[in-house]
């Protein structure tokens, strides 16, 4: 198996990190006695994970509730602890971005996993009449031991959710933490265990990319990864082999559609929002509007003002990764060129071309690469646009799908939310409503695939069980076959899928008689 890449989605330029395989670990004498330890802590810790696991699944479900309750309690007790184990400057946000959420999606699971994690017995409509008697139940089962692959952007909240959707259904648990996110995921496990989880249930690996492959090749039963488009087709190549299936949230280029009848003041507040929260370091961040010319127009001017009267940084890049700077300078350059206009933010004119303040584009169109790209830093593209249809058809030139956002009057925004192509849609309001815990999160196409958080995520951690019964006696499909089997199938197909009720009724006689016949056969067969 070749090498594979694992990366945050702080990594938008694709460089790629190389992913050594276990056999590689093992055999290749220039690897460094650090790399032989992580292989050899990453087993240890698969293995403890696994042995943990069978006894964690049998707790019953409402104990293992009543564990992420003390849990819940114990990190609403001093928030704060928790808090400053994340590597960002603004405590505050931290509290708003990363605690608080997880604490709604603790509590979510603890009113909601008891009615999404029961067996369900399926009713009898829609059953085939001859397989009256039949019954039909559904059981979610744990998955055995997950794989959680971190991003640096949002080092607790996003792991730590999936986190408590998989110990709550019953699994245990590897976390591969970003760069810088081991603290923070060591607290919350540290703290977990204290609420009454079992000790080895979750397994915080080292931060280097190698113990994500060690931890993959030593064999998880499903990974759930955060990161990049680039990260995420790596991961999917060293997961083929051996079939191991996976939940994906990657990269975004995130659509704003303005109707006409928006409130563009609104707009321009929730854009300056989302290009300034984590430092634009969010995959749902604003980086396509779709307008009009006079709302855009409008809209840019009042960006620009709200832009220059807000409180400067410090440092705005200064958690922001050289690269994707870098990248997104890159691709301002390369719009530019094709025609785009530079309205705000600037670019240094130094080799490692800086990019400094929030970047605007105006008359950007949706073939430019700079609409195309997983930027993950403040810049923001207006791409002018005639009607709401031709809005919808450039947004589909996009290969990102992640979320979008619409702005308009509630009953119009509602019809058009539903022909985005997007795993979310926000209407009014950006980023921050995706924080309800019923909200289930993912994307389409680059943007990944499958579900995180909510009623999805949590099934998502689990694997379906179908219980068939059935009747005690009349199994035909055991006889012996005879020569009158075709007769009586062709009139059990007419009988159950007619066009018409009268041509059912019409079959009942012949099935009456080919059943008969098809009898004594089978009695002449028995007494020969």
């Amino acid at each position: 198996m070749g090498p594979a890449i694992l990366g945050a989605k702080t990594d938008p330029s694709g460089v790629r990190l190389r992913l050594l395989a276990a056999d590689s670990i093992s055999e290749d004498p220039s690897l460094s006695d650090a790399s032989h330890e992580v292989a050899d802590t990453v087993r240890t810790q698969l293995m403890n994970a696994r042995t943990s696991q069978p006894d964690w699944a049998s707790v019953p479900l409402s104990s293992r509730l009543q564990i992420l309750k003390k849990l819940r309690l114990l990190i609403a007790a001093d928030p704060r602890t928790l808090a400053n184990t994340v590597d960002r400057d603004n405590l505050a946000e931290t509290l708003a971005a990363e605690v608080l959420p997880l604490l709604d999606a603790c509590r979510f699971l603890e009113t909601e996993a008891t009615r999404i994690l029961q067996e369900k017995t399926v009713g009898q409509r829609g059953r085939p009449m001859w397989l009256w008697g039949n019954s039909v139940v559904l059981r979610p089962e744990p998955l055995g031991v997950v794989l959680i692959i971190g991003p640096s952007n949002y080092p607790l909240m996003l792991p730590g959710i999936q986190l408590l959707q998989a110990i709550a259904a019953g699994n245990a648990v590897l976390v591969k933490p970003a760069a810088n996110g081991s603290q923070a995921m060591q607290t919350l496990v540290s703290m977990a265990v204290s609420a009454g989880s079992s000790e080895g249930l979750i397994q915080v690996l080292p931060e280097g990319s190698e113990a994500a492959t060690e931890a993959i090749h030593g064999g998880v039963d499903k990974v759930f990864l955060t990161g990049s488009a680039n990260t995420g087709r790596a991961v999917s190549r060293e997961l083929a082999e051996s079939a191991t299936p996976s939940v994906m949230e990657l990269s975004g280029c995130d659509a704003v559609f303005i109707l006409d009848d928006a409130d563009l003041n609104l707009v321009s507040d929730c854009l300056v929002f989302g290009l300034t929260l984590n430092n634009s370091q969010t995959c749902m961040a604003p980086r396509r509007v779709f307008a009009n010319n006079q709302q855009s127009d409008e809209i840019l001017r009042l960006l620009k003002l709200k832009l220059a009267t807000r409180k400067p940084e410090s440092d705005q890049h200064s958690v922001t990764s050289q690269r994707a700077i870098s990248f997104a300078a890159k691709k301002i350059r390369e719009a530019i060129a094709s025609g785009a206009e530079l309205v705000c933010g600037s670019l240094s004119n130094t080799s490692t071309a800086e990019l400094s303040g929030v970047a605007i584009l105006d008359h950007v169109t949706s073939d430019m690469s700079i609409a195309q790209a997983d930027i993950f830093a403040p810049v923001l593209s207006f791409i002018r646009v005639e009607s709401a249809e031709q809005a919808l058809r450039e947004n589909s030139r996009c290969p990102y799908a992640l979320s979008a956002t619409v702005f308009g009057s509630p009953a119009r925004c509602q019809q058009f939310a539903r022909l985005i192509h997007a795993g979310c849609v926000v209407i009014n309001d950006m980023i921050v409503p995706t924080a309800d815990p019923r909200v289930p999160f993912g994307g389409r196409g680059m943007s990944g695939h499958g579900m995180t958080r909510g009623e999805a995520g949590l099934l998502e951690m689990t694997q379906l069980k179908a219980i068939v019964g059935t009747r005690r006696w009349f199994k035909p499909h055991l006889q012996s076959p005879t020569a009158a089997d075709a007769d009586v199938m062709e009139q059990l197909i007419r009988l159950e899928h007619a066009a018409h009720p009268l041509q059912s009724l019409l079959a009942v006689p012949k099935m009456i008689k080919a059943t008969i016949e098809q009898m004594k056969i089978r009695r002449s067969q028995r007494r020969e």
